[in-house]
């Protein structure tokens, strides 16, 4: 049993060196971080990294990268509006973004059983319809702008903010998205969280 006890004692020592050699690799790797942060923050950083035995050290300004210079003839990838068609009230598309002429491969084909998970489904195709409408450039449209801008004043939570990450789908995106994946009958849908 005496023989037993001491081969695991050797084996745990063994593991033991191993894991702070394992650990001592992974400490050895060092990264530039910039921030910008006041004296507080400064010194609570330094405080904590001191208490931790960990090193830091402070580069001076000069020795900072530069910020990377974007191409000034860079230009997004936009889809161009047809001028001869109708705009959609709702998507401020020319055509709608529902139409026939924006059809993609990945529209559903026939509308699906009426079901209480169809809610997943339904977040994949606003996702690519969300970005349908970026490259149409509909969130830069002011009248967007303000429909959001209204939507943001209702919530009291982001009463304040000037601007929010989320942006609101037109009702013509929602219905046609609904109509292929439905709620069951009595299931209310969602919503945006600012309605």
């Amino acid at each position: 049993m005496a023989a037993r006890d001491e081969i695991e004692g050797e084996e745990i020592e063994d593991l033991h060196e191993q894991n702070d050699t394992e650990g001592n690799e992974s400490h050895s790797k060092k990264f530039k971080v910039s921030l910008m942060i006041t004296e507080e923050q400064k010194s609570r950083i330094f405080e904590l990294f001191e208490e931790n035995d960990w090193e830091i050290e402070e580069v001076p300004e000069s020795q900072d990268t530069a910020p990377m210079e974007v191409d000034s003839g860079y230009e997004p990838f936009r889809i161009p509006q047809d001028d001869n068609s109708t705009e959609c009230v709702y998507c401020f598309c020319k055509p709608c973004i529902t139409d026939e002429r924006n059809r993609q491969l990945w529209w559903e084909t026939e509308n699906h059983a009426a079901r209480q998970n169809n809610h997943a489904l339904r977040k994949e195709k606003y996702k690519s319809f969300w970005t349908m409408l970026f490259h149409r450039g509909v969130f830069l449209d002011p009248r967007y702008m303000a429909i959001k801008e209204e939507a943001l004043k209702r919530d009291p939570r982001r009463r304040n903010l000037l601007w929010h990450r989320r942006d609101i789908l037109p009702k013509c995106v929602l219905e046609m998205v609904r109509s292929w994946f439905p709620n069951p009958v009595g299931v209310p849908y969602m919503g945006h969280m600012w309605e």
